[in-house]
């Protein structure tokens, strides 16, 4: 049962921001399976079964979900090492672009989670526009619950110039927006050290679950 991170995550990050190396990763390992591999594994496993009820079509493997501990060789030769970890839940399609997924990000400067859209393009957007207009009714009612929620907060750069004016308030706050994620940040405070960052991480997803599969329908 995930009960937190602890004092070993803060100070393997510490040595590998102070050295990011093999060398130093593996003089540091134990720190690493102790604060980073084994909360992150306990995690998964809840989140796995949490996922599980909501939608089968989500990639759900350890492999494909958790982050390693070493970055791609071919882009990071001088940070051979992460410096954050992470979790992800995507959607499960053939095609690789705009892809909903939902996920946990952590590092020394703080953490995040919400809902994302991977490798999301400009016609991915186009798309979640059309069916929000062509879905107004049913749209401004997942929009309105989500705000109403209030766990997770709307990101991605607005249009300088409108495009919608004539549209409800409420749809136009997400048609006018260049991409669209919803997520929460915060410090490494004494929730990141307890169970309680997964139960208010799990009942944020409880919030954006329609939000979610608007986007699956409309991407």
């Amino acid at each position: 049962m995930f009960e937190g991170f602890n004092e070993a995550t803060i100070k393997y990050y510490q040595a590998i921001r102070k050295e990011n190396s093999k060398s130093v990763h593996k003089e540091n390992e134990f720190l690493y399976l102790e604060g980073i591999k084994k909360p992150l594994e306990e995690m998964y496993f809840e989140l796995e079964h949490y996922f599980s009820g909501i939608d089968v079509s989500l990639l759900s493997s350890k492999r494909r979900c958790l982050s390693s501990a070493y970055q791609d060789a071919r882009f990071c030769r001088e940070t051979p090492i992460k410096e954050y970890f992470y979790i992800r839940f995507k959607l499960d399609r053939s095609d690789k672009k705009n892809k909903p997924g939902f996920f946990f990000d952590a590092s020394l400067d703080g953490y995040k989670y919400g809902l994302s859209i991977y490798d999301m393009d400009a016609g991915g957007m186009e798309k979640i526009r059309y069916h929000i207009l062509d879905n107004k009714n049913s749209a401004k009612k997942v929009i309105e619950n989500f705000n109403a929620a209030g766990l997770l907060h709307v990101q991605g750069e607005p249009y300088k110039r409108a495009h919608y004016q004539e549209e409800d308030a409420v749809l136009r706050d997400w048609l006018e927006r260049k991409r669209i994620s919803f997520l929460r940040e915060g410090e490494l405070g004494r929730s990141f050290f307890e169970r309680e960052i997964l139960n208010r991480m799990m009942a944020a997803f409880d919030s954006v679950k329609d939000v979610y599969f608007m986007l699956k329908e409309a991407l």
